[in-house]
């Protein structure tokens, strides 16, 4: 388990590096569209009106870690007609490359998010938002960590991620890791 967390770890640092972010890549030539709307860049993506509060982190979102050796990225996109958000994220480092996959929804009891990864790992979230915060708090399963995400927005392009980890037992949530992000594209 311990590998295999600070490989998914490995990934939040180097979306989280404060260093700068690789250039992004030259633009290429949409898709025909169907329909004007479609081809607006001004036109935000459907969104179900549950997901709103989760709006600010729609985009692509780069990182680099150059004393780590390590980049990475994740988009996160509406799906479903707006019903659902996917997250899909990757790190390339030396410790090997780490993809995830996180869907976030309403479900009865508010929004929800679940997480897989490349190595196996599933985490359940209770996802919450204010004005300026978004956090995924794991849920609690026995003899097992429980991990917190947050996402603290400071500006439209730029997130502060904090990645905090409370071990089989204990209450307490410790920083594990964290740093900035950016977006590179809407």
């Amino acid at each position: 388990m311990r590998s295999h967390l600070l490989l998914f770890l490995g990934l939040v640092l180097a979306a989280c590096s404060p260093a700068a972010s690789p250039a992004p890549a030259a633009p290429s030539s949409p898709p025909p569209s169907t329909t004007a709307a479609a081809a607006s860049p001004a036109q935000p993506p459907p969104l179900d009106t549950a997901l709103e509060p989760l709006r600010a982190l729609v985009g692509t979102w780069r990182g680099a870690d150059p004393d780590r050796h390590s980049t990475g990225q994740f988009t996160l996109a509406p799906e479903l007609g707006g019903k659902v958000l996917v997250r899909r994220g990757y790190n390339d480092s030396p410790q090997g490359h780490h993809e995830d996959l996180t869907l976030m929804f309403s479900g009865p009891g508010g929004l929800r998010a679940s997480y897989w990864d490349n190595e196996g790992h599933v985490i359940q979230y209770a996802v919450t938002a204010s004005a300026d915060r978004i956090e995924f708090l794991g849920d609690e399963a026995p003899r097992q960590p429980r991990f917190r995400l947050r996402y603290d927005l400071h500006k439209p392009d730029e997130i502060a991620i904090d990645f905090a980890v409370a071990m089989p037992g204990a209450a307490e949530f410790q920083h594990y890791t964290g740093g900035v992000v950016h977006r590179v594209s809407p």
